[in-house]
């Protein structure tokens, strides 16, 4: 009879071990060590007219978020972002090469980078690229601004105040992701940790 208890103790504990083992490890750990899962993220794609802040805006979504219902100010407002529109696109026809280029430039980077396993040049590509991209960003804060300064002419305080929280909220949109590890390990930022 003790010899079927200590083989269901030592049974007991092999299981409990095993158990602690693969919970430790983690689904998408099998065999993996943390440096070897860190060098396969996949970077997000660099889109060079997100990193200089190109916007365009339907006026009649900016209309209905706003609650703009004079019809007078509705063509008002339709006129200036209209003209907006048209200056952010020439602005993109004119700067599409460098565009383009800019991207290139990026992604040849990162697959060398990538392929050296140099995390220093990783850090500097993208950094790079915008200093490449500074001129056109300016030209593209400066209608930004033209923008918002006719827009608070002709929008109340309030309609204003939705203006700009749909401009960060659009803003925010066009930034970079990081995507999620689908190998498993550690989440991103925050995330609940097993302590």
């Amino acid at each position: 009879m003790s010899k079927d208890i200590l083989k269901l103790v030592l049974f007991s504990v092999i299981l409990l071990m095993t158990s602690s083992i693969v919970a430790q490890r983690g689904p998408g750990n099998r065999g993996q060590s943390q440096n070897q899962r860190q060098g396969e993220r996949e970077l997000p794609k660099f889109n060079a007219e997100n990193a200089v802040g190109i916007l365009m805006y339907d006026y009649e979504r900016v209309l209905k978020k706003t609650k703009v219902k004079k019809a007078k100010k509705k063509s008002r407002i339709a006129k200036i972002i209209s003209d907006y529109n048209h200056t952010i696109t020439e602005i993109k026809f004119l700067h599409s090469e460098e565009f383009r280029a800019t991207e290139n430039f990026v992604t040849i980077k990162r697959a060398t980078a990538k392929e050296n396993r140099d995390r220093e040049a990783m850090r500097f590509i993208q950094q790079e690229a915008m200093e490449k991209l500074i001129p056109i960003k300016h030209k593209v804060h400066k209608a930004v601004q033209v923008l918002n300064e006719k827009l608070a002419l002709v929008f109340s305080e309030k309609q204003l105040h939705k203006w700009r929280r749909l401009q960060r909220a659009r803003k925010e949109n066009i930034k970079p992701k990081r995507p999620d590890n689908p190998k498993g390990g550690r989440p991103q930022r925050g995330g609940p940790r097993g302590r």
